[in-house]
């Protein structure tokens, strides 16, 4: 009897605990979105994160849904701006780029492997040289990325920092773009793009 006794304790207790947990499981379920509020896998949200994609949050009816935001700004230059800035693009390169192209900038914080794919990145270069009339793409190493500028391959070392101080400075990403159009209007991206997805994204 007493055997029977503390089976049955145990047996409750054993109840107690399980539906317990699982009531906390119920009551913290957790959702993955997308920028438009699609759902996605928590593996696909995860990769986002590593790009760069910023995230905001939301409790509701105990359930939590973590969303990506959208990771690009754009905005307009003034026209005194938009001269500006190219002067220092032309100075950076070493040429002056054609006023009536777009200009696609990458750029990078390291000398890695990411640089090195672009570099190599036949689709983008055959987008770019399909369209020479219309952008310029060039990869932009910062002052201290240890990059060594090669005019051939497109690749510049931004030696005064510019983009990292007007553009970027509030991001310890290592990879940013800028799509700068003729007229002045503009598009950053933060994060590892796939840099023909910028092209993709701008035109």
């Amino acid at each position: 009897m007493k055997i029977f006794k503390l089976l049955l304790f145990f047996e409750i207790i054993f109840c107690f605990v399980t539906v317990n947990t699982f009531g906390q499981n119920a009551s913290n379920k957790v959702k993955y979105a997308d920028a438009n509020g699609v759902y996605i896998s928590e593996k696909k949200f995860n990769e986002c994160l590593n790009a760069g994609y910023p995230i905001k949050s939301i409790e509701e009816d105990e359930i939590t849904v973590h969303f990506l935001s959208q990771n690009f700004i754009e905005g307009k230059f003034t026209q005194t701006e938009n001269e500006q800035v190219r002067l220092m693009i032309n100075k950076i390169v070493g040429y002056d780029i054609d006023r009536n192209k777009a200009m696609s900038i990458h750029l990078y914080k390291k000398n890695d492997k990411k640089l090195k794919h672009d570099i190599k990145y036949k689709r983008y270069w055959r987008w770019n040289k399909k369209n020479p009339n219309r952008i310029e793409g060039i990869l932009i190493g910062y002052k201290d990325s240890g990059i060594v500028p090669n005019p051939e391959k497109h690749v510049y070392v931004d030696s005064y920092n510019f983009f990292y101080n007007t553009f970027f400075k509030k991001t310890e990403l290592d990879y940013n773009h800028v799509v700068i159009k003729p007229d002045g209007t503009y598009k950053l991206y933060h994060g590892n793009y796939d840099i023909l997805g910028v092209l993709d994204g701008a035109f």
